[in-house]
């Protein structure tokens, strides 16, 4: 049936027969639920709501539920009493194609889709992905998805890669690591090769006392890994101090697919903080994680850490192009630090969080 909204928000409902109710598989998706005097009210305001796809009402208690749902994720049941009926909005391509990545002027006031004021074109509305023919609703935990977008994000899902590149389940991306990870530093070591251990103590092939990669993974910032790598010099060194340095480990929850990560930067000089890094990944057994033949190369670039970032604070998170499988160890190495040439004693950061699942 139509609505006798305005033709822009005019949509097409199919209606069960009496006795039926909507049952949502999520409490979030019921966006509305008052009194409303009749069917035909209840039908309208679902029209003019660009959230709704689904109704029901119940004639005799005059309640109208509004659901941003389908049948993909809720059902129609039946219901003792005879006086509830359910509405299914009818979508199709051909409500969508005509105006989506088209000015804004194309989609102005319609209901299924949105003026975006990033790139001034119509766009899927909120909770809904484009999926190259229409805008489905976005997918809730442990759904099958098909492409990046499809997950819904407010609810900190995204649709997981597997080891051959496809796109598998909607899950929740978590902080991999606890504050009693077991990790270790290493000096003159880079991506490939074979990793030299650090330890604790002032110069060449140590970090600072109290100052170890295990602070890094503690959830506190006023505490900080210092690195001396090749430098001997506990206050002046050279513009090379420290490159070639990093930390490895075994997060205690076992292998994870790791997708993104953060830096934050220490109590002082700018200078001091880390810039590029290289990031890898072994499934490899203890013993045999020194060894460079174990790692593989997941990430090349910046750590996020951007010029005189306020001191105390996490950079931008870096997001893997792709992480081709589950690792249950990785190894960050700072291959360049953001001196810019000025000689500095160490390299200093406070805090890395490894974001996946």
């Amino acid at each position: 049936m139509n609505s006798p909204a305005h033709a822009i928000y005019s949509s097409t409902f199919s209606l069960s027969l009496q006795g039926h109710e909507f049952q949502p598989q999520y409490g979030v998706q019921l966006i509305f639920n008052k009194a409303t005097q009749s069917l035909l009210l209840c039908t309208a305001t679902c029209s003019q709501n660009p959230s709704c796809r689904i109704f029901d009402y119940d004639s005799s208690s005059h309640r109208c539920g509004l659901f941003e749902a389908d049948l993909t994720n809720g059902a129609i049941i039946t219901m003792a009493s005879q006086t509830s009926i359910v509405g299914s909005m009818i979508l199709s391509a051909s409500l969508y194609a005509s105006m989506y990545n088209q000015s804004c002027s194309a989609c102005q006031g319609n209901r299924y889709q949105t003026c975006s004021s990033n790139t001034n074109t119509c766009q899927c509305p909120g909770h809904s992905y484009w999926n190259g023919s229409m805008c489905p609703l976005q997918l809730f935990e442990n759904a099958t998805c098909s492409q990046i977008d499809a997950c819904r994000s407010d609810l900190n899902l995204s649709c997981i890669i597997n080891s051959y590149g496809e796109f598998t389940l909607c899950l929740i991306e978590q902080v991999l690591t606890n504050t009693i990870e077991i990790v270790y530093a290493v000096w003159n070591t880079t991506a490939g090769s074979t990793s030299n251990l650090a330890s604790s103590g002032t110069g060449i092939g140590k970090y600072y006392p109290q100052q170890g990669p295990g602070n890094l993974f503690d959830r506190n910032t006023n505490t900080k890994y210092v690195s001396f790598g090749d430098c001997n010099n506990i206050t002046a060194g050279s513009p090379t101090c420290a490159q070639n340095t990093g930390f490895y480990l075994t997060p205690q929850r076992g292998a994870s697919l790791l997708v993104a990560f953060r830096f934050a930067t220490a109590e002082s000089y700018p200078q001091r903080d880390p810039l590029m890094i290289t990031l890898e990944g072994s499934n490899s057994n203890s013993t045999e994680l020194t060894r460079g033949s174990s790692w593989t190369l997941l990430y090349n670039g910046s750590c996020g850490i951007s010029t005189n970032q306020i001191r105390l604070t996490y950079g931008s998170t870096q997001w893997l192009p792709k992480t081709p499988a589950w690792y249950s160890s990785y190894r960050f190495l700072v291959n360049l630090s953001m001196n810019n040439g000025i000689s500095i004693p160490f390299i200093q950061y406070s805090e890395v969080e490894l974001f996946g699942y």
